[in-house]
């Protein structure tokens, strides 16, 4: 006997139903969602059956999806390999089909510059241009106390994740 789907590869069905999905290019990434009645999500999954459902007899089975899948993945695939083509067009600017290192190089993020002001600026407090170690120890003690609740000269593991930075 045919095996159907399940709830889950319904509801993923259903998903594969609004009107972005049901076109044959992905919809742009800054396209807006728009207002759509029932009726007209309805139709949007009842056309998703109607792709899946290859043989036409009101049923979508295992092996009608992973021959979905397939096409889908065979295109997802052509549709990468053509953007890698086009980024090694790019980087290969003498058109040799070989990306040097010096062309590989020239794409890479430069590196921060050096800037000692900065931590001059900050840190050194009675302005002599230098920074002594009580001024390097004093804003890194005070964030030690602020994290230390209980004041007991202790970060323990909760007061360490209380500190942290949020992501």
């Amino acid at each position: 006997m045919t095996r159907f789907l399940s709830a889950a590869a319904l509801a993923a069905l259903a998903l594969a139903a609004s009107p972005a999905a049901a076109q044959t290019k992905p919809a742009p990434a800054a396209q807006a969602p728009q207002q759509q009645t029932r009726a007209d999500f309805a139709k949007n999954v009842d056309a998703a059956f109607a792709v899946a459902d290859a043989n036409h007899d009101g049923f979508v089975t295992r092996n009608e999806i992973e021959s979905m899948q397939t096409k889908e993945l065979q295109s997802l695939k052509a549709a990468q390999q053509q953007r890698l083509q086009e980024e090694f067009k790019k980087l290969d600017t003498d058109k040799n089909g070989s990306i040097s290192l010096a062309e590989f190089s020239a794409v890479a993020r430069p590196l921060p510059p050096v800037q000692p002001d900065a931590p001059i600026t900050q840190l050194d407090t009675n302005k002599d241009g230098k920074i002594g170690r009580d001024e390097y120890r004093a804003p890194k003690l005070a964030s030690f106390d602020k994290a230390d609740a209980n004041h007991d000269g202790t970060l323990t593991v909760q007061e360490l994740q209380a500190a942290a930075p949020r992501k």
